[in-house]
């Protein structure tokens, strides 16, 4: 399982990022962007992965999903977050290559699209508009 950047004691807190990215050298840049601008967050790499740390009590106050996944896709762990109570304040940022996806993650409550491939200042300013809190 994936580990936390920050402090354990901090995995239940809702100052975290959580990147769900099938692609490993775009989830470890964006993690290590993350990070090195002193975000505790974790990566997954399938959808299921990234449920499966939320239904294991992690809380990110960001949630950053990647839509072309090979399990379950970006739109499905959203609407997932959806249903669960506390995740569904979660701010998410939907990333796509697509810019058509735009119009769809406005229509179902998404925070923030951006248009892969990602920009590392746009990414770290769209997260800090919804995670004001670093470590």
């Amino acid at each position: 399982m994936p580990e936390w950047s920050g402090r354990p004691d901090r995995l239940h807190s809702c100052h975290n990022v959580l990147v769900l990215d099938d692609d490993d050298d775009a989830r470890e840049a964006m993690v290590f962007m993350l990070d090195t601008e002193g975000f505790d967050v974790v990566g997954a790499a399938s959808g299921a992965e990234a449920l499966a740390l939320m239904q294991g009590g992690i809380r990110p106050c960001v949630a950053i999903l990647d839509l072309r996944m090979p399990d379950i896709d970006g739109w499905e762990v959203w609407e997932r977050m959806k249903a669960h109570d506390e995740l569904a304040r979660t701010a998410v940022i939907i990333l796509s290559a697509d810019p058509a996806d735009h119009v769809r993650a406005k229509a179902v409550g998404v925070r923030e699209f951006l248009r892969k491939p990602i920009d590392g200042r746009a990414l770290t300013e769209a997260v800090e508009r919804h995670c004001d809190r670093r470590r």
